[in-house]
């Protein structure tokens, strides 16, 4: 073997020990960067020759040097599930504390009190029929009621408007996450070529698709390339390589799975379906769709069904009886005309709200002291006029509470067991993945010594050949 070869094996050395040194840096640079995977040097002996007889095969050095990066694919994905889980009990968490309070009936006059109040003033109606003072009263808890029943609907309103608010924002990200994966597709594909591994590319890829799976339920794979296709279930593909899709929240009227008039659609460039919005499922744009559609419409409807059969139930006695000029069949309230948005369109009639004279209390005219009417109604507190005579008007409206608050709590206690089940995934990718700062400076030092060797077996070879050409 050559002086010349020799000087070669030092320089290889050198060369690979130079590489070390550089990635255990970057290492130790990127132990905080989220999504960083640590790096590692793979070298590969060059192969050995046999100038000297098939016995004396010496060795040339280092060849191939490689940098690689530490990673699990299958815990990667894990993590992108464990995310999608969290992010989709994180944000139902949101907007179900929204509408909690709505109905927290500790923080003052709740619809529960207030329908509450309506009955006893008309209880004590009953008890002295003709005091103008208890007919004010009487007509003020009505009024304090029916502001009540639009307070509740305009405030669910609220919540569905900032849910279809939050669905365009989500979507927008979705579509920047969408073209830049399509971009990390490519510029991966074309650093791939000559053999090396883009690893920070990689890392920033596996750090969108991370972002991509906290909206929405995906299905992910490689193609031949390497490239990343995501498809959205339900939804069409969204990249498929180096080609993106893009989806669209567009305004539409309502439909059969509970959205209402005039809230968001989800629209996929790559659906033959029109939209896609009942197909998508889990992360953030599944729970808000979820919430909106199921929860929040289940809400209006039920509060729409007590307005309505409050109303027709009050009319239905207070129109039989007279008031105090002696008249009959005037209404109490101005009663909607069907169930949907009679919690929003409820209101005194007209006759009641100027004068309170037109309550009627009598059974019959002319009668002073008469409370038969008043009584009748005070007693529909007691009748089961709800859920197909099984519930009364409290044991309905108490309900939608309950259900509120069983649903708040059970996702709370998803979501805690979400929170431990992604830190653990957390845990287990740093452990694989994770930078150990004792174990880079461990190498660093190992990579030093590797280089300052191998500048010495250069040393050495140069001292060689001088000597060989001194001899000359």
């Amino acid at each position: 073997m050559g002086v010349n070869n020799v000087m070669q094996t030092g320089r290889s050395g050198l060369l690979a020990a130079k590489s070390g040194i550089a990635t255990s840096g970057h290492n130790i640079a990127n132990a905080n960067t989220e999504g960083f995977n640590r790096q590692r040097v793979q070298v590969n002996a060059e192969a050995t020759e046999s100038k000297n007889g098939p016995k004396a095969m010496i060795g040339r050095g280092v060849r191939d040097v490689r940098v690689n990066r530490v990673n699990d694919e299958y815990v990667e994905k894990q993590i992108r599930e464990g995310n999608r889980n969290l992010a989709f009990t994180e944000e139902r968490d949101v907007s179900l504390r929204q509408v909690e309070d709505i109905f927290n009936e500790m923080s003052g006059e709740g619809l529960n009190r207030v329908m509450t109040k309506f009955f006893n003033e008309f209880r004590k109606l009953s008890n002295d029929p003709d005091n103008e003072a208890i007919r004010q009263s009487v007509r003020e808890a009505s009024q304090a009621m029916v502001t009540d029943f639009h307070r509740i609907r305009k405030e669910v309103d609220e919540v569905r408007k900032h849910i279809d608010s939050r669905i365009t924002g989500y979507v927008r990200e979705m579509n920047a996450l969408g073209e830049e994966l399509k971009e990390l597709n490519l510029k991966i594909k074309i650093s791939s070529i000559g053999g090396a591994s883009p690893n920070d590319l990689l890392d920033r890829r596996d750090i969108v698709m991370k972002e991509l799976a906290s909206f929405v339920d995906l299905q992910a794979h490689k193609d031949n390339e390497g490239s990343y296709v995501v498809e959205i279930k339900g939804g069409g593909p969204f990249v498929s390589g180096t080609v993106s899709s893009k989806l669209h929240a567009e305004t539409s009227p309502a439909d059969e799975f509970g959205k209402v008039d005039g809230s968001l659609d989800i629209r996929s460039e790559s659906s033959n379906s029109p939209t896609v919005t009942q197909s998508i499922s889990g992360g953030k744009l599944g729970a808000l769709i979820e919430t909106r559609d199921k929860t929040l419409s289940a809400i209006s409807g039920r509060m729409d069904e007590i307005a309505f059969n409050l109303a027709h139930a009050v009319n239905e006695i207070h129109s039989q009886g007279f008031n105090r000029y002696g008249q009959q069949g005037v209404a109490y309230f101005k009663a909607p005309e069907q169930i949907d948005r009679a919690a929003e369109v409820l209101e005194l009639s007209d006759a009641v709200r100027e004068n309170i004279n037109f309550i009627a209390t009598a059974a019959q005219p002319d009668a002073p002291g008469d409370n038969r009417i008043a009584l009748a109604i005070t007693g529909l507190q007691g009748l089961k006029l709800m859920n197909d005579g099984k519930s009364t008007l409290d044991d309905f409206y108490n309900s939608i509470v309950a259900d509120v608050g069983v649903a708040t709590d059970r996702n709370r206690s998803a979501m805690n067991q979400n929170k431990d089940i992604v830190m653990q995934l957390g845990k287990m990718r740093e452990q694989i993945s994770g930078v150990s700062i004792d174990e880079e400076t461990t190498n660093l030092l190992q990579f030093q010594h590797t280089f300052d060797a191998s500048a010495k077996v250069i040393q050495i070879a140069d001292e060689m050949l001088k000597t060989i050409l001194d001899l000359r």
